[in-house]
């Protein structure tokens, strides 16, 4: 497989699929809480989950993409994704609540949930990253059903006890659901995969020379969600926040596409990172064009279906401005996320890294003014969207193009780790 083309439709279906199955779970949880909770406690929701997404990104980052690149199978080096995964698992489970508490942002209760949920939130991730670096994308899809069953049985079984349905119930739905699936990817890994190797000799170093650098790369734009977030929260109102949820949960079928062919592009390209530059950078080139033309067909979809779809799914009108404003930046995250995951293998991590920091902070930067100076909630993501589409093309033509120019075996920074730890993916 390593000297083949990393792109199969079968395979590409797969990762959407698996991806589509975990962003509907999560959809479904969302678009429950927009029909139940009002706008304050949306917008509190929606800032916490954003929250969760950040830190399970940098612990996807971190542990999942090292583990799909570099030999999982030494022990040294499964030591040291033990190592990470406990520190960022642990760390982000006891300081998210902590600060949320302080701040008065939870309760004792929903913090104790939320860093229960924290931790479930992560080790699900990173199963779940373990079933797609072996492109078990099925078994991925079976996890992510059962935490959707655990999770909506929970709000019945709340709402059945006499509760109301507030933002405590969603946290705990959301974590036994996470648990549910994390326990289910374990379950459900290939046997060569199911153990654990004493810490003693960890090859943290190894580890984190290669994470580090894709967390950094991971975490950008889930920062840009929260930090749009926050910015609502504090320049305009928590309101303000969950009108912007309510957009972003009824447009978020146009990033299931995105996100699915990320996951698949990156697994694949870490296969197949032998394969000539100018062929790979082709088949980027390709899923741009694939990425954006769905993306565009559900945009006119979405556009169409607003007025009787959009009180259908989210019990309230969302804002069309919003709405378009999210779009566009499902279709500028469609121009970046191929070739994101080609530079992921074959480009030096520093340099994507540098080029994401720079249109992740121009966007936000851009967002803070634009609140600042006419406090319309809708245009943040629309102002987003500018910076992302400029970071892939910085991407394709900075990065990507000039490595086809160079004599192969010579052009790739993760091939580096590849010749000192072997590759099993």
């Amino acid at each position: 497989m390593r000297g083949t083309l990393p792109f199969s439709v079968g395979g590409a279906a797969g990762a959407l699929g698996a991806q589509s199955s975990q962003a509907v779970g999560t959809f479904l949880m969302l678009t429950i809480a927009a029909r139940t909770l009002d706008l304050d406690g949306l917008g509190k929701l929606a800032a916490l989950y954003g929250v969760l997404v950040l830190c399970a990104a940098l612990a996807s980052g971190f542990v999942g993409d090292s583990l799909t690149v570099l030999d999982r199978g030494s022990r040294p080096v499964r030591a040291g994704l033990e190592v990470w995964l406990v520190i960022l698992g642990g760390g982000s489970a006891l300081v998210v609540p902590m600060i949320s508490l302080i701040t008065g942002f939870t309760s004792p209760l929903e913090s104790l949930l939320l860093g229960i949920l924290t931790a479930t939130f992560i080790t699900a991730e990173i199963m779940r990253r373990l079933l797609i670096a072996n492109l078990l994308f099925t078994r991925t899809m079976v996890s992510d059903a059962l935490a959707l069953m655990l999770g909506v049985g929970t709000l019945i079984l709340w709402s059945a006890a006499g509760g109301q349905l507030n933002l405590a119930a969603f946290l705990l739905g959301f974590g036994l659901g996470r648990l549910s699936a994390a326990l289910c990817s374990i379950v459900l890994s290939p046997a060569t995969e199911r153990f654990l190797v004493p810490l003693r000799h960890a090859d943290w170093r190894a580890v984190a020379s290669y994470g580090s650098w894709r967390s950094a790369q991971t975490t950008l734009r889930p920062a840009l969600m929260t930090g749009i977030r926050l910015s609502l929260i504090l320049i305009v109102a928590l309101a303000a926040a969950g009108q912007l949820e309510i957009a972003r949960i009824y447009a978020a079928p146009a990033m299931l596409c995105v996100g699915g062919m990320s996951s698949y592009l990156f697994a694949s390209f870490a296969r197949t990172k032998k394969a000539p530059m100018t062929a790979m950078l082709a088949q980027a080139d390709r899923g741009v064009m694939v990425l954006l033309l769905l993306t565009l067909t559900i945009t006119v979809l979405a556009l169409a279906a607003l007025p009787f779809a959009g009180p259908l799914l989210t019990g309230s009108n969302p804002d069309l401005v919003a709405v378009l404003g999210w779009l566009a930046y499902a279709a500028s995250t469609a121009a970046v996320t191929p070739y994101g995951a080609l530079a992921a293998v074959r480009a030096r991590p520093r340099r994507v890294f540098a080029i994401r920091l720079l249109d992740t902070t121009v966007s936000l930067a851009a967002v803070v003014v634009v609140l600042q100076l006419t406090g319309a909630f809708a245009l943040a993501p629309l102002v987003a969207a500018v910076g992302s589409a400029a970071g892939g093309i910085a991407i394709r033509f900075f990065l990507l193009a000039p490595l086809t120019r160079v004599p192969e075996g010579t052009t790739s920074a993760t091939s580096l780790h590849g010749r000192q730890l072997g590759t099993h993916v």
